[in-house]
């Protein structure tokens, strides 16, 4: 964590802007408690906040409207804060006694029509091209790098949201809409990156940690069905990128159990890609954690933090949902969900990996001085 200067008591803080203007303080005097939650893949970001509402403003006078924007910036006190992203509001809940208001809004924005059932076919494309041509009808940009890997027919029955979550989840990459983004990125190329902090288990609150060998198959069996040969193409993919560590005298890092690949591919690109996908999923869900910290704005999905002085637990866990938290007195903390992408190798010293506030969910975020 930063290091603090003696007797310091940092504040946090927050802005938040509805329709651009800033409501921060507004807010501030009846919020009880207000909840980012940053999801790597396959749900949306969103924004929660509770407020009291005993003179029954926000049921009535300061009802805030569907649809209507909120961004938000969070931090500490004497420090840029960063903006964490442009949410929608959906839900309005009235809870009683005592009179509270819960406002919900996604990062997904619910003015496009992300979730307006589709019926179309993709003919001899590759997957960037799928997700760019997507992309471009809703008016979104398309964030992260994409594999040009081949595909020869796709066709979709359902939304673009449910089609590119599970075209995702196929090749192993994270997607969501954040904004007007469309995030459509190699986990795998996520795991590579630079860890933005370190923790020591003393540095946490409310930790599990869970490792286990049976998720991890030795090798995947791989059959596709070659039209140029007409014939059927069978072959094996051996993990040999696991990322754990022996865990006993064994030296044991797989079970010894094939999974045997089942989905239609039409090339042995296709098939060792969705292969690999299997592999590297399976890896990252072999030793995975829950934990407490301070609040940091630059623990969001998508980022690396580095765990040691853990023994056979240390190294590198991808953060694969963070929920940030601010309440009525200030505390500001961090749940976050990760996953083992490396292993322990060397001693770190925790001092020595510093916040890089650049980095956000797979990309650049802005920092406001406020």
């Amino acid at each position: 964590m930063d290091a603090l200067t003696p007797n310091q008591v940092p504040e946090a803080r927050f802005v938040l802007s509805y329709m651009h203007r800033n409501i921060t303080h507004d807010i501030s005097q009846h919020m009880l408690t207000l909840t980012y939650s940053d999801f790597l893949t396959g749900q949306a970001d969103s924004l929660d906040i509770e407020l009291e509402d005993v003179e029954g403003k926000w049921i009535d006078a300061w009802y805030p409207g569907h649809g209507d924007m909120l961004t938000l910036s969070m931090g500490w006190q004497g420090r840029p804060l960063r903006v964490l992203g442009n949410f929608e509001i959906d839900e309005v809940e009235l809870s009683a006694p005592p009179s509270t208001v819960n406002i919900r809004a996604l990062g997904a924005g619910i003015q496009s029509a992300l979730r307006t059932t589709e019926h179309r076919a993709y003919e001899n494309m590759t997957l960037e091209a799928v997700a760019k041509q997507i992309a471009s009808r809703q008016g979104l940009e398309l964030v992260g790098r994409v594999e040009p890997i081949k595909l020869d027919r796709l066709t979709q029955q359902e939304s673009d949201l449910e089609f590119l979550r599970n075209l995702a989840g196929e090749y192993d990459y994270a997607f969501k809409v954040t904004g007007k983004r469309m995030v459509f990125h190699s986990i795998s190329d996520l795991a590579k990156g630079k860890p933005v902090a370190s923790f020591a288990l003393t540095d946490l609150g409310t930790v599990r940690v869970r490792d286990q060998i049976t998720v991890v198959p030795q090798k995947v069996a791989v059959k596709h069905k070659d039209p140029a040969k007409k014939k059927l193409i069978a072959y094996d993919i051996v993990n040999g990128e696991t990322v754990a560590v022996p865990s006993s005298s064994s030296k044991a890092t797989t079970s010894a159990d094939t999974k045997k690949q089942r989905k239609r591919a039409a090339s042995e690109e296709v098939a060792k890609a969705k292969a690999k996908a299997d592999l590297a999923r399976a890896n990252r869900e072999r030793t995975t954690g829950t934990w407490t910290t301070k609040g940091r704005p630059d623990l969001v999905s998508g980022n690396l933090v580095t765990l040691i002085a853990a023994g056979k637990l240390g190294g590198d866990y991808l953060i694969t949902a963070a929920h940030h938290r601010i309440t009525r007195s200030g505390g500001y903390t961090v749940d976050q969900e990760t996953c083992r992408v490396g292993a322990a190798s060397i001693s770190l010293n925790k001092d020595s990996i510093k916040p890089d506030l650049a980095l956000s969910s797979y990309g650049p975020q802005r920092e406001v001085v406020a």
